[in-house]
């Protein structure tokens, strides 16, 4: 009868620990950017001032970002007249949350 109870015990015990998931932005401290270029024109993008990729017309690019202050800023490549679009975005953000910036 002693074994029965200590072998419940143990299978109850097993059954009532959950193993609770943490989500991978909350392990990484990061959250989720999508930049999206609604112009005619390439641009490239930088992010915490280092070169991340061309961001051809009419698409989109998402990054995971470290939680707390950032910077982007995105140049025109081609298609412009006598100076090229340069635009310069910063602010502060938790972990976990999805932004958006449309240019």
């Amino acid at each position: 009868m002693k074994k029965l109870i200590i072998s419940l015990f143990v299978v109850f015990l097993f059954i009532g620990c959950t193993v609770v998931s943490v989500p991978t932005c909350e392990q990484n401290q990061t959250f989720t950017m999508e930049f999206t270029n609604g112009t005619n024109s390439p641009y490239d993008l930088y992010i915490n001032d280092q070169y991340q990729q061309v961001i051809n017309a009419r698409s989109k690019a998402t990054y995971d970002i470290p939680s707390g202050y950032w910077s982007a800023e995105v140049v025109q490549i081609s298609g412009y007249t006598l100076y090229p679009t340069d635009v310069f975005y910063s602010n502060t953000y938790e972990s976990c949350t999805n932004y958006y910036i449309v240019f």
